[in-house]
């Protein structure tokens, strides 16, 4: 599948899942962000569960060693939507949040794969990002 087509459906069911997750909140009878948290993580889980589970019912996947890595990305991912979750409940502009950390993963993940995988970075990136943090300094200021 071409990257480009997967990250626009990606994101638009992920804009769609931020906004579920705001209307959570809206009003003051909500259930808190640690609640909404482990039922976001459930729904995800159980999906995941169902996938996998037909995935192996057809062969094309098996339990072996190669596990670890999606388990501790999911466990790292789950603490994350802790907190994105928590920021979201805040009732913060949708907007910004998502600004704030985009920008801030995009500087950390240029860094971070430069660091473990050898990526080269360019000037061209290198300055990309100045502009993402700087137009995030902008947006949080304004």
């Amino acid at each position: 599948m071409n990257w480009l087509y997967s990250i626009l459906v990606g994101t638009c069911f992920f804009i769609g899942g931020q906004l579920f997750l705001r209307k959570t909140f809206e009003n003051k009878d909500s259930i808190d962000y640690f609640n909404t948290t482990l039922l976001f993580s459930s729904a995800i889980g159980i999906l995941s569960l169902f996938v996998l589970g037909f995935q192996m019912y057809i062969g094309n996947v098996s339990i072996d060693s190669r596990i670890w890595n999606p388990i501790l990305a999911g466990i790292m991912f789950f603490i994350g939507f802790f907190f994105w979750i928590a920021t979201i409940s805040s009732k913060e502009s949708l907007g910004m949040i998502r600004v704030a950390m985009a920008g801030f993963e995009t500087v950390l993940l240029f860094l971070l794969s430069y660091l473990f995988f050898s990526d080269v970075i360019t000037y061209q990136q290198m300055i990309g990002s100045v502009i993402v943090l700087l137009g995030i300094a902008i947006t949080a200021i304004i």
